[in-house]
């Protein structure tokens, strides 16, 4: 019985002890992560271990039943203990609920410290949108006249122009949509705005200073010139803002035409031709100090110098006493004495005729020319310094390509480019000539040869011999030269037979043919000129090397005095009715389309095609009298007719002042023993008018 009292007492101490230590239990609960929870889970661990405490009755039920009753014992009752417990437990929970709930009361104020600043700043800034901050309109203005003043600034300094207001906006970058009503670029670069619009908006404020206009001065001369403040860009016509222009006045006192500027931007310099009888003369003029080129020398002419597009602006060709040298004329000094007897003479693919412009092979080398009383000399020379780069004792010179074709008096020749650099020399027996300036004919020992610049053989013709060159061209994308037939003799009738031996390469089928073939060219070419006024005229062609006899004299170029009705009078006043050539062939058909005609229907035939093509009366009667012998000797002929566009292709003719309407004939016949059926060829009609030109001729096959 001690024992179970013992035992009890043991139960009962535990209990206290457990009380004793609930306050060290909730601190360490109130300090662990666990937060809230953990204090209740601990809490109700305390609730279920004070249910122990009924276990000491149970006991004392059992001492009971053993019959050992202990009635002396004072013993707290399990109610009593309960009780005690109980208002423990529910101190300490009252104290935890009062924490917990200062802390849900400090959270709740801070979430709705922060929920009431979080409205605020959304408040903000949707107040911020509707109702953005005020623009400072002054700022925006300075900041963008800032930009474009700026770029007027750098333009200068790099291209030496003053932007338009216009072109100047373009290249600003700006973030605001400015539009000014007043905006001026002034000379020095300084901008003005004023009535200006940002982003639609109205701006009071103006940028810049308004500089005083300079009043727009008219001076006498019965030539204006009016030169851009702003890009320095000069012109013939009234601009409608004249007030940003300054005026040129110049009087040329002479009949004059062909006006031009020698550089509209960077020289002060005009030129223009004048006539003198029947010849046509160049001058220059400084339009600012209304003062001529060479105004104290004695001259002819004096002609700019093209160069690619555009015309030399320091140096120009001057003709004194008939002899051609070269001026400086910023300097206002001749540098390469007047010598030659022609500037830019013709060239094989080159300029001739009047000698209104001088054009370079590259800058600063002209071909020149020179007749020395027993032969022709071509060279090319720098005419800055007077130095050769290819010597003149060439007898005649040719360009082809990049590159030139000099023979001497034995027909012996030498390729150049225009350095003066030599290419093939020595190496072949002979070299006939080059084409395109890429394929060259040659004779290795006996062996006539294709080759090209590199000297790579292109084509074998064998062994060939033949008296001299006739002419050679660019052919069917490769190259033709032809050559007189040294078999006949030197009195055979070259026009009508097979006298000439023609070498021909083809660079798409990559193989040559050697040919002998008729050395006959165009037949009696005449050409009709009809101006609407009285008219001094200058003719030339792109290829004179072609022409052969010429009536009257071909030296260059032919000037004439035309008349609306045809009549010509050259500076001697002679009479001519039409100007008169014949020509090499150079161009051949192969009668794919054309016309089956018999003798019988000779005269019906032309003149049905001659009305159809546009001939007047007297252009068909002389055409008619030339060749009606010929297709009536023929019996049966095949007859195909070349129109300016397709003569055009094969030798250019330049007339100054170019015609309004011009009109190329030439008619081909080839000779057939039996009826032949042939594609009939479509004839276009001429339409006359203006200052019209009529040119025809024919050749034979």
């Amino acid at each position: 019985m001690k024992d179970d009292i013992d035992k009890i007492n043991e139960q009962i101490d535990r209990i206290m002890s457990s009380s004793e230590k609930r306050e060290d239990m909730i601190k360490a609960v109130d300090d662990s992560v666990g937060g809230d929870t953990k204090r209740i889970d601990q809490i109700q661990d305390l609730e279920e271990e004070s249910e122990e405490v009924s276990e000491p009755t149970k006991k004392m039920d059992v001492v009971e039943d053993k019959e050992e009753v202990i009635e002396d014992v004072s013993v707290p009752s399990s109610g009593e203990i309960d009780d005690t417990i109980s208002r423990e437990i529910k101190n300490d929970i009252s104290h935890s609920n009062r924490r917990n709930t200062i802390i849900i009361i400090v959270l709740v104020f801070f979430a709705v410290l922060i929920a009431t600043l979080l409205y605020l700043y959304f408040q903000g800034k949707q107040k911020h949108e509707e109702e953005p901050v005020a623009v400072n309109y002054k700022s925006v203005l300075k900041r963008y006249g800032d930009a474009l003043t700026g770029i007027v600034a750098v333009y200068y300094d790099k291209k030496e122009i003053i932007l338009t207001y216009e072109e100047a906006s373009e290249l600003v970058m700006f973030d605001y949509d400015v539009d000014c009503m007043d905006h001026v670029i002034n000379e020095d670069g300084s901008v003005y705005l004023n009535r200006c619009t940002i982003d639609g908006e109205i701006v009071s404020s103006s940028y810049g200073k308004l500089q005083e206009e300079k009043p727009v001065v008219i001076p006498e001369g019965n030539v204006k010139i009016y030169v851009s403040r702003s890009t320095g860009v000069a012109s013939f016509e009234e601009p409608e803002n004249v007030e940003k222009y300054d005026v040129y006045g110049i009087d040329i006192d002479e009949s004059y035409q062909n006006l031009s500027f020698l550089d509209s931007k960077d020289s002060d310099y005009v030129y223009y031709a004048v006539t003198e009888g029947y010849n046509i003369f160049g001058r220059m003029m400084n339009y600012k100090t209304g003062k001529k080129a060479l105004e104290d020398v004695s001259y002819q002419s004096i002609i700019p110098i093209q160069i690619n597009e555009g015309f030399d602006t320091e140096y120009a060709a001057v003709r004194v006493d008939n002899q051609w040298g070269f001026y400086d004329i910023i300097h206002e000094k001749m540098i390469v004495k007047p010598q030659y007897d022609s500037v830019t003479p013709s060239l094989y693919y080159g300029i001739s005729g009047p000698a209104l412009t001088a054009s370079t092979l590259e800058k600063h080398k002209m071909p020149v020319y020179l007749w020395d009383g027993t032969r022709s000399l071509y060279g090319v020379v720098d005419y800055t310094s007077g130095k050769y780069s290819v010597p003149l004792d060439c007898n005649q010179m040719l360009k082809s390509g990049s590159y030139l074709w000099c023979t001497n008096a034995d027909g012996d020749g030498k390729i150049y480019d225009y350095s003066g650099n030599t290419y093939l020399e020595g190496s072949y027996t002979r070299i006939f000539g080059i084409v395109d300036g890429k394929y060259v004919l040659v004779q290795d020992k006996q062996n006539v040869k294709m080759i090209n610049l590199k000297g790579s053989v292109l084509y074998d013709y064998g062994k060939y011999s033949f008296k001299r060159a006739n002419y050679f061209l660019s052919y069917d994308k490769g190259a033709l030269f032809q050559f007189v037939n040294t078999t006949l003799g030197e009195d055979y009738d070259y026009d009508m037979d097979e006298s000439c031996i023609e070498f021909i390469y083809s660079s798409q089928t990559k193989k040559g043919e050697a040919k002998t073939t008729y050395c006959g060219g165009i037949a009696k070419p005449i050409l009709y000129l009809y101006p609407e006024e009285k008219t001094n005229v200058t003719v030339s062609f792109a290829h004179p090397e072609f022409l052969e006899t010429t009536y009257p004299k071909f030296i260059n170029h032919w000037q004439v005095t035309a008349y609306p009705n045809g009549d010509l009078y050259d500076q001697d006043g002679k009479y001519y009715y039409g100007l008169y050539w014949d020509e090499k062939k150079v161009h051949t058909v192969d009668f794919k389309e054309g016309f089956y005609v018999e003798k019988e229907d000779a005269i019906s035939f032309l003149e049905e095609k001659l009305d159809e093509i546009g001939f007047s009366a007297k252009e068909k009667n002389e055409f008619i009298m030339y060749w009606l012998p010929i297709l009536e000797k023929n019996g049966k002929s095949l007859v195909y007719f070349e129109l300016t566009e397709e003569r055009e292709s094969v030798n250019p003719i330049y007339i100054y002042p170019k015609p309004d309407s011009l009109l190329r004939v030439v008619i081909h016949v080839k000779k057939v023993t039996s009826k032949v059926k042939i594609q009939e060829e479509k004839l276009t009609h001429f339409e006359r008018s203006g200052f019209t030109a009529v040119e025809w001729g024919g050749t034979t096959y």
